[in-house]
């Protein structure tokens, strides 16, 4: 069946109150951890002058994703959601604060540090599939491609302003004074969370046994062909070609030599890209496939021509066309995944794309930081690029021969092509006294 390609506003879920509510509030508190994020990978890169630590310092922050990502959906579908996301916001709060108190206080080593990003993945590992799941009972389903356009949105326009405030209050009061900031934002969403009433369940909560739960997304995804190829691209382009947090801070810190500051304009030029990207993509209404496709390869290109540009200057204007295509591929992932997963499952099948989007970091986070250690931090940013188009290319090719189902046998295809008779196969009879027609050759007529 023919997707619909009918456009709808843009803003068009803001009109519903609560889900304003929670989109504003969540702006303030995604700001105030996009300054975190740059804090802290400037704060590692300066304790330890290392790209890989920088690399590991992002990556452990996702690997409970990996670890335990798909049981977090089950607690968002058997669970209210709107009572986890508190306590999700809740534990986030703390983590902020506990990451202020041992910087500010001079006594913030490595491995603490490690500890707390690991402890900031745990909770995402609830907080994501419950936050994304929860829309649906805010906006109800016309609305959720557009509302999952906006929550990207949302998340962009953090990172635009975010690493800008960020690049200055580094200089002004240190990244200490950054991680209390984002402590205090996280008041603002616990504030709104508590003065929404979300509308009731779609369905009843399924109460399957714990075991075998965690792969009910799994299996569901899999047995749709056009799933399994857009969490392919995704994963991938996730793993190896979103890694800026590492090698826009190397850019930075040994490419350009531009300082926190140089930093907080490269991120911010990245999001200016995003959100224009994300501002024209969620006013389609049926995302595609192909969309899926095009925007990986086109992302991959603009991120290795960004790879290979010789000044700082040119560096931030490539930075632009890579954020537009980021996030016309993700907005596209997101609103497509969104679209087609049934009210049952839609925590545990977007606990599967918080796994295959965010899951891959602890490999590609390391990944590209040593490629950038050892090969260069240019050489780093392009083997990200390389996977993207790659991965997109060979998924294209995949679902184009899954469309045009079961070949035929090679000598049968051989002989088709040689216009010559294939050989003959031996005659097929239906039971001993059959007076069925008993064909005695591929093509060849039948008789009684």
């Amino acid at each position: 069946m023919p997707r619909s390609t009918a456009r709808t506003g843009v803003f068009a879920a803001l009109r519903v109150r609560d889900y304003r509510v929670y989109w504003s509030t969540g702006l303030i508190s995604n700001i105030g951890t996009a300054m975190q994020g740059v804090a802290l990978d400037w704060f590692v890169l300066n304790l330890t002058h290392s790209g890989t630590a920088v690399g590991w310092a992002a990556g452990l922050q996702f690997a409970p994703v990996l670890m335990f990502g798909l049981w977090g959906g089950v607690l968002a579908d058997r669970y209210d959601r709107r009572t986890l996301l508190l306590w999700a916001q809740s534990l986030y709060a703390m983590q902020a604060l506990l990451l202020t108190v041992t910087v500010l206080s001079g006594n913030a080593p490595l491995w603490l540090i490690y500890l707390l990003s690991f402890g900031l993945g745990c909770v995402f590992t609830v907080e994501n599939p419950a936050r994304l799941s929860f829309v649906t009972e805010l906006v109800g389903r016309t609305l959720i491609t557009n509302a999952a356009g906006l929550n990207i949105l949302s998340l962009n326009a953090a990172r635009l302003i975010g690493p800008a405030i960020a690049g200055v209050l580094i200089a002004l009061i240190g990244t200490g004074g950054v991680f209390a900031v984002n402590s205090v934002s996280f008041a603002v969403v616990l504030a709104g969370l508590l003065t929404i009433r979300p509308q009731a369940r779609p369905v009843p909560v399924e109460r399957q046994p714990w075991v075998g739960a965690g792969v009910a997304g799994l299996r569901y995804v899999a047995a749709r062909p056009e799933l399994i190829g857009v969490f392919a691209i995704f994963g991938l382009v996730s793993t190896f070609a979103l890694n800026f947090s590492t090698t826009l801070t190397l850019f930075a810190g040994r490419v350009f030599d531009v300082g926190s500051r140089g930093l907080g304009f490269m991120s911010t030029a990245l999001s200016v890209g995003t959100i224009a990207g994300t501002l024209v993509a969620t006013r389609r209404a049926s995302p595609r496939v192909r969309t899926v496709v095009v925007g990986a390869v086109l992302f991959g290109v603009c991120e290795a021509l960004a790879a290979s540009m010789p000044s700082y200057v040119t560096f931030l204007a490539l930075l632009l066309p890579a954020g537009f295509m980021l996030m016309t591929l993700n907005t596209a992932v997101s609103a497509f995944v969104q679209s087609e997963v049934s009210d049952a499952m839609r925590g545990r099948v977007m606990a599967v794309y918080t796994v295959i989007s965010m899951g891959g970091a602890p490999i590609g986070g390391p990944a590209i930081g040593w490629i950038s250690e050892h090969a260069g931090v240019r050489w780093g940013m392009a083997s990200g690029a390389a996977a993207a188009v790659l991965a997109a290319l060979t998924v294209a090719l995949w679902l184009s021969r899954q469309r045009a189902g079961p070949r035929p046998p090679l000598r049968d295809r051989a002989a088709a092509a040689l216009r010559i008779p294939a050989p003959a196969r031996p005659p097929i009879r239906t039971s001993a006294n059959s007076s069925s027609p008993e064909p005695t050759s591929t093509g060849g007529t039948s008789h009684d």
